[in-house]
């Protein structure tokens, strides 16, 4: 079934939304400066190689399992091991940490007050659509998951 482009554009898929909120907020902190110092160099590369380390649990885990890791397709297995016995959405996460490293490297204060807009975005987009669908497939097994595992950290 071919997935017509549009519906990977709107809403923007996660990578996407996560690329736009990095410009708003570096375009921000361009226009609107703060004076405060977030942090050195080093720490974006630390917060950037914890993403990078969520991102890579995250898509191991799927790739064992034998399943798509794209939001709009549906899942063959419910993944409940490896980094998704700590939280249902390492790989949204693991967007949040980028965030968060564009605005330490950036020294972008507005990146970091992008992040809750970001993180109500998929809460009200992309979360509730997935969950509804792993929901369907497998009613109790999801459910006991969801009681046991947090949605975010």
């Amino acid at each position: 079934m071919r997935v017509q482009t549009w519906r990977y554009l709107f809403p923007p898929l996660p990578p996407v939304a996560m690329i736009i909120v990095i410009a708003i907020g570096l375009s921000l902190s361009h226009f609107f400066p703060f004076s405060v110092v977030l942090g050195t160099p080093i720490w974006a590369v630390l917060t950037l190689a914890l993403a990078l380390s969520l991102l890579i649990a995250a898509k191991w885990a799927f790739h064992r399992h034998h399943t798509t890791v794209d939001p709009l397709q549906a899942p063959s297995a419910l993944v409940t091991t490896g980094i998704y016995r700590y939280t249902r959405n390492p790989m949204y996460l693991a967007m949040v940490l980028i965030i968060a490293a564009a605005g330490l490297y950036f020294n972008a204060l507005w990146c970091w007050g992008m992040i809750p807009a970001f993180m109500a975005y998929l809460s009200a987009t992309f979360i509730p659509a997935e969950e509804a669908r792993l929901l369907r497939q497998w009613p109790e097994a999801f459910e006991a998951y969801k009681a046991r595992v947090r949605c975010w950290i």
